[in-house]
């Protein structure tokens, strides 16, 4: 049975390939793959599921291929199979087949037509590699393919301003997911001393094998993983990010953000259930998380003006409660809930339209003006309060700005003291010298040795704050994020066990995507167009070939799987001490913003309204 686990990743993988292979007019054509694509997965997940069942229900293990192997790590894609994975897999192919066909009269004509399916396709593809991983490396790699599609489709009216700013939004939150799950897949690195595989982690004399000596390990594993599924699920206090995401069309925001995608939380609890299992605590917080988002987005839901946010709220209110179900080991409860959940707000999403072009009208001509005024009671002003409160969605958006990205824009702010020549005139330098000292360690002397690593970082995240609050010339901000790149390898390199292939793995991908943006930059000088930061210049309506090559740059150098950058991250972090919490922290750090900085130089340059005067430009708010 474990030989056809494979194949439900490269049928995903080999629609979604075909289709790009088709220009935007063959709309036939181009849903025919895609559906047939979607067709043939779901067929094979029912095959398996039953087949599985008839099985007595093993839990079914693949040991994939090795992309990168040294003495003390592999870096292997396997897949895995159980009842998790089960629900989770024909639930998602039923509603992506029922939404794909909805889809074909619903983009019909549509200029992004071909967009939207290949988006789906490999939003599908993504889901597939979450749902059968084996390991956290390769629930990784879907993880981050599930980011990257939210992103293009929560901005796919790319010339509109709302919907390419929620996109930034949205993807902010989701580098910290992308840097929670590192951060804890390099906890179990390092307390397992090896790539732990789910099969290995149901087994409780591993655990308790690994753990016995270092107790610690479980609750930093955990925690770490509860940040990652809080964001991913929108969860207390990441909640604000999920109505902004319902600016893409109906039909991906009712496969996405109304079930699939945000569920993908409760996935990754399910999964590293084990770990906490047995740790009162650590379950009592996360039953805490889960009631307080329920009781605070049932109230916003409520008082919402538009549908599609008081949907959203629902959901978030229900995934909740999936939470707490989990903590308290009700799993299949939580699986039950979990399908209902997903196919009632997949079908509220798509007929919102129609509801709400009904309750308009019915309120319009049935509107009842209050009878009695409530504010002179005790309780009337504690219900106005949460009205209130609820209205403005518990200000958990100003929330973010405030002790999230404000202090990294005020940090950045204080190196404006650095020129702009110094980027080159000091630190490339700079970074030769360290890395010359990389391959001739035995030249320096063991105090330098130890905290060179650590300046290097300090260098580094310097680099990175600053270019997360530019505003000025795009190719500056991105030659920052290169050398910031570049001064966290060169902070790692510097570890006395570290091997030298492995930095130049991550160094190839550095450059080699750092090329093919600055020519793509210099293109657009050289057409003279400006490529100022203080604003959306939306240059892919006159070049979108250049915007699909810098596209893949940027991906590229914030390490999308499978590029070697993404490689050399992974292997890079697993050289990281378990206590150089610093050297873990500020890579860590720099990890999200580089991910922000490359993101908003794509959006800011290539989508967003036209700066042509005499374009169409739609309004700022939808």
């Amino acid at each position: 049975m474990n030989q056809f686990l494979p194949y439900f990743i490269l049928l995903p993988l080999a629609g979604w390939v075909l289709s790009a292979l088709f220009p935007n007019r063959n709309e036939k054509i181009i849903f025919g793959i895609s559906i047939a694509t979607v067709a043939l997965h779901s067929i094979g997940v029912f095959a398996l599921s039953l087949f599985w069942l008839y099985q007595d229900k093993p839990n079914v293990f693949y040991d994939g291929v090795s992309l990168y192997k040294t003495h003390d790590s592999d870096f292997s894609i396997d897949f895995y199979f159980d009842g998790i994975s089960s629900v989770y897999a024909v639930v998602a192919s039923v509603l992506t087949f029922s939404v794909m066909i909805f889809s074909r009269f619903y983009m019909h004509r549509d200029k992004g037509f071909k967009r939207f399916f290949n988006n789906v396709l490999f939003f599908y593809l993504g889901l597939s590699i979450v749902l059968f991983s084996g390991n956290f490396e390769t629930l990784f790699i879907g993880w981050e393919i599930l980011g990257v599609t939210s992103f293009f489709l929560i901005a796919f009216y790319r010339d509109r301003y709302l919907p390419v700013k929620n996109a930034l939004k949205v993807v902010s939150l989701y580098r910290v997911a992308d840097a929670a799950l590192l951060l804890g897949i390099w906890l179990c690195h390092h307390a397992f001393e090896k790539n732990i595989t789910f099969s290995e982690l149901l087994n409780p004399a591993v655990l308790q094998e690994h753990f016995m000596e270092e107790p610690i390990y479980p609750l930093l594993i955990s925690s770490i993983f509860l940040l990652a599924a809080l964001v991913k699920s929108a969860q207390f206090p990441f909640s604000s990010w999920l109505p902004r995401a319902m600016e893409g069309p109906t039909t991906s925001s009712a496969i996405f953000y109304g079930s699939l995608s945000v569920h993908i939380g409760v996935f990754l609890l399910l999964r590293t259930f084990p770990i906490w299992e047995s740790s009162e605590v650590f379950r009592a917080v996360v039953i805490a998380f889960g009631l307080i988002t329920s009781l605070m987005a049932t109230a916003t839901a409520r008082v919402q003006s538009t549908v599609k946010t008081q949907i959203a709220y629902s959901s978030i209110a229900q995934i909740g409660l999936m939470f707490i179900e989990v903590a308290l080991g009700w799993h299949t409860l939580a699986l039950i809930h979990f399908a209902g959940n997903v196919f009632l707000r997949s079908y509220q999403l798509l007929v919102s339209p129609s509801v709400l072009s009904y309750m308009i009208h019915d309120q319009f001509f049935n509107f009842i003006a209050p009878q009695h005024n409530i504010k002179n009671t005790l309780w009337g002003k504690l219900r106005l309060t949460v009205y209130m409160l609820s209205i403005k969605e518990w200000n958990l958006d100003n929330f973010m700005y405030r002790f999230l990205w404000n202090p990294l824009k005020r940090l950045g702010a204080l190196l404006d003291f650095i020129p702009v020549r110094a980027v080159t005139l000091l630190f490339v330098p700079l970074f030769l010298v360290g890395f010359f000292f990389v391959y001739n360690r035995e030249l320096l002397p063991p105090a330098a040795l130890e905290h060179l690593p650590s300046a290097m970082a300090v260098i580094g995240i310097m680099l990175a704050l600053k270019a997360f609050k530019m505003r000025g010339n795009a190719q500056l901000s991105w030659s920052l994020v290169i050398m910031n790149q570049l001064f966290s390898a060169l902070s790692i390199g510097l570890h006395e066990e570290f091997e030298h292939v492995q930095i130049l793995l991550f160094l190839s991908g550095i450059v080699v995507s750092g090329i093919v943006g600055f020519w793509c930059l210099r293109y657009l000088v050289k057409e003279g167009e400006s490529i100022k930061l203080d604003r959306y210049h939306g240059h892919s309506f006159y070049y979108p070939r250049l915007t699909f090559v810098f596209m893949l740059a940027a991906l590229s150098l914030s390490g999308f799987p499978i590029t070697p950058t993404f490689i050399g991250e992974d292997l890079l972090l697993g050289k990281i001490d378990e206590h150089q919490f610093l050297l873990l922290g500020f890579t860590a750090l720099s990890l999200i913003l580089d991910g922000l900085v490359v993101f908003r130089i794509y959006a800011r340059l290539f989508l967003g309204p036209n700066e042509k005067g005499y374009h169409e430009v739609a309004f700022r708010s939808s």
